[in-house]
């Protein structure tokens, strides 16, 4: 066979290979790593040659960074043993950016003899790269044939173009290339992440939505996995939610108030950090541009998918993040891997191609008459589009929004049928959301500003085949920090004390109880503080309404006037009862351990000493003077109602506070020092000061030194924030 006929073969292709018999399988890179390869101009020793030494590099291309072997342009070879069953070869190729400025043309093919080159085969038809098509080529080929029987693989890279002096340099670059077989023997599991942006609980079929927009979820993890009723995210946007589940932590814990800090801590190590500790191959693919390497979301990451900070980028789709997620699971099946999958539909704007079938209509009210459109949805949240006609045109938005969970729903299956069956049966599949998404529940829209259930009640769903009951329905308050104790546990890690959450695998599987833990969630964008807790299906949301704000732009001044006629200071719910949060609560003594479940976690988040009120009766009036060492730099009220009052004067603090059910206050800027004098009456009757701050009245308390350092203000994360309108 001629070089030009071997050429007209096939893609990209590499084997991972290694020197000697491969009955369990071999990855490319670990051999050259290892330097287990041979050079050789002629003949084909066993196990993996090259014409000339390659070299290990990393290289990003189509915003995907790869770890590759460069090669030379021309053959390198691999010759050994197929694997028994169910042998398969994958490969990725490209050719270094740099090259192209020169080379108009890439051609690849993969050969497989078994005897000669009568024998040759050829595993693939021609692909063919040229200078305006820069992406990674990813090819895959069933080996079965020649299973048991030793073959040559001869991997080929043609470049055209290329001058002559340059087409002996490391220009072509593999990776990953992989030859394995399904592994017969259970070894750790896999652990298979999958983040759907913005999909709300309650519009997904598991869940009992009334349109059947996930009919793959149900049938491929809800049926045979467990689906968790309760769980809760921690803050109802993307970049504090997923740095709080990556980590174990509450966002509180790690984030300041400046959003385009947002990241994780350099001395806080994120799931994929720990796995690929342990030994686990790791994959990141996101759709959401915010989530930027620079801010800490690709480390662990081996192979990081992730897109650039283009507003364009909100229109891709599930096809694009399946096309980079789907080959890298194909090429590390036949070891422990750990692929983060995190797709942006549905997030806003509510378009897909589905609906070019429906003339660009919503496939589940496609006889609408009305002018929205899927790319409205920005406009309308920010006040720069007002709908005509409500009772029409919020049933369509709502439709929109669910074409788009259902055209996920789709991809996912591909994505879970694209593993071997041997390999899903040990895989741990784990699908949630970072957050929901409003759809006029409460008057607003899209995500960010509430902490209703539409926006941080997130569906969970896990499959692990022969450890979790198929048809499992797990009640009670999960966290989405319980996930990362939850899979380190599974992949064989060390607990962390630092991790706020728990094991939940002991319930998952029935040989525990569920841990009894409150859920804990706070907004982390403009406009005044709010936080909620929810245990036993009892909610509370405190809103911080006489803190004083000052809007940054016509955005935050709209959605802080929609916000300041929808919120009260206090809301407390039944959820069992009232699931929509439609018919508030007034606050009772049984709302006190939820309000301070919320002190506890803001504590790490807002600097300053607290002077709150304590289990003083409700109703009573508290008022009085403290004095401390050194003037605060200024006080802030901390959940005041209208009628408290609250004055500083240098160093020393005249009050008067109304007690209520739930704890509140001020808190003091700067470092004030101790408490010098205080003066307390109760109902006008004064309380000796011994006692004032000691005996259920008063509290003064300052929370500890910050153990973790936060990031700083980064360029690129706030460039992001207004590319996609997070910001003005």
């Amino acid at each position: 066979m001629t070089w030009s006929e071997r050429v007209g073969a096939l893609v990209l292709i590499s084997v991972l290979a290694g020197c000697g018999r491969a009955p369990e399988g071999f990855l490319l890179r670990p051999l050259v790593g290892t330097k287990a390869y041979s050079v050789s101009q002629d003949e084909v020793p066993e196990g993996l040659s090259f014409a000339r030494e390659p070299e290990l590099a990393d290289l990003e291309i189509d915003q995907e960074r790869r770890p590759v072997v460069l090669t030379s342009p021309g053959v390198w070879r691999w010759r050994g043993e197929v694997p028994e069953e169910g042998a398969r070869l994958h490969a990725g190729v490209q050719l270094l950016p740099a090259a192209w400025a020169r080379a108009h043309t890439l051609k690849v093919s993969l050969i497989a003899n078994e005897g000669g080159h009568d024998s040759s085969e050829v595993l693939d038809a021609a692909r063919v790269l040229r200078v305006d098509d820069l992406r990674w080529i990813d090819l895959d080929a069933d080996l079965s044939r020649w299973a048991g029987r030793e073959i040559t693989l001869e991997m080929f890279a043609e470049v055209e173009g290329l001058p002559a002096d340059h087409a002996q340099d490391n220009l072509v670059a593999w990776g990953p290339v992989s030859l394995a077989a399904p592994p017969e023997e259970v070894k750790r599991p896999n652990i298979l992440f999958i983040l759907v942006d913005t999909m709300r609980r309650d519009h997904l079929t598991p869940y009992g939505y009334r349109r059947e927009t996930t009919p793959e979820i149900q049938s491929r993890l809800a049926l045979p996995g467990a689906v968790v009723e309760e769980a809760y995210s921690q803050a109802p946007w993307t970049l504090p939610s997923v740095v709080s589940f990556l980590t174990g932590r509450y966002p509180g814990e790690l984030l300041s108030s400046d959003m385009t800090s947002f990241g994780i801590p350099d001395e806080v190590p994120p799931l994929p950090e720990m796995l690929a500790e342990l030994g686990y191959q790791t994959g990141g693919f996101i759709a959401n541009p915010s989530l930027h390497a620079g801010a800490g979301f690709g480390r662990g990451f081996r192979t990081f998918f992730a897109p650039p900070a283009e507003i364009e980028w909100m229109k891709k789709h599930a096809d694009t993040v399946n096309a980079h997620a789907i080959p890298w699971l194909r090429a590390h099946q036949d070891r422990p891997f750990f692929a983060y999958v995190h797709y942006i539909d549905p997030h806003d704007p509510y378009e897909n191609p589905d609906m070019d079938r429906f003339g660009g209509r919503s496939p589940f009210m496609p006889d609408y008459a009305g002018p929205v459109a899927g790319n409205w949805i920005h406009g309308i949240y920010n006040g720069n589009i007002q709908l005509e006609n409500p009772a029409r045109d919020v049933p369509y938005i709502r439709a929109l929004y669910d074409s788009e969970v259902r055209y996920v729903d789709r991809h996912i299956g591909e994505l879970l049928a694209s593993l071997d069956p041997k390999v899903l049966a040990n895989t741990l599949v784990v699908i949630t959301a970072d957050h929901g998404e409003e759809l006029y529940d409460h008057g607003g829209w899209k995500h960010g500003q509430t902490l209703y259930d539409e926006q941080i009640h997130v569906p969970l769903i896990l499959r692990w085949d022969g450890h979790i009951q198929p048809g499992t329905r797990l009640r009670g308050t999960v966290r989405l920090v319980d996930l990362v104790p939850t899979l380190m546990g599974v992949a064989g890690g060390k607990a962390d004390p630092a991790w706020s959450g728990v094991d939940l695998l002991p319930a998952l599987t029935g040989r525990g109880a569920l841990p009894r833990r409150p859920a804990f969630a706070q907004h982390l964008t403009s406009g005044p503080l709010r936080a909620a807790a929810v245990l036993d299906r009892r909610k509370l949301i405190l809103y911080n309404e006489r803190e004083p704000f000052q809007p940054a732009d016509p955005m935050q001044a709209h959605l802080f006037e929609v916000d300041a006629a929808r919120f009260r200071r206090q809301e407390l719910y039944d959820l069992g009862r009232d699931p929509g949060e439609k018919q508030g609560l007034a606050a009772d003594p049984s709302a006190r351990p939820l309000s301070e479940v919320i002190h506890q976690r803001l504590a790490p988040f807002l600097p300053g000493t607290r002077v709150v009120t304590d289990g003083a009766l409700p109703g009573a009036r508290l008022s009085g003077t403290i004095t401390f060492q050194r003037a605060p730099q200024r006080w802030i009220p901390y959940f005041l109602g209208p009628a408290d009052r609250v004055e500083m004067t240098g160093n020393r603090i005249d009050f008067e506070l109304t007690a209520e059910p739930i704890d509140k206050g001020f808190r003091l800027e700067g470092d004030p020092g101790r408490v010098v004098a205080v003066t307390l009456s109760v109902d006008g009757r004064p309380v000796p000061a011994d006692r004032a701050v000691a005996a259920g009245h008063l509290k003064v308390w300052t929370p500890g030194k910050q153990a973790v350092t936060r990031r700083p203000a980064d360029p690129e994360t706030e460039r992001r924030l207004r590319s996609l309108g997070y910001i003005q």
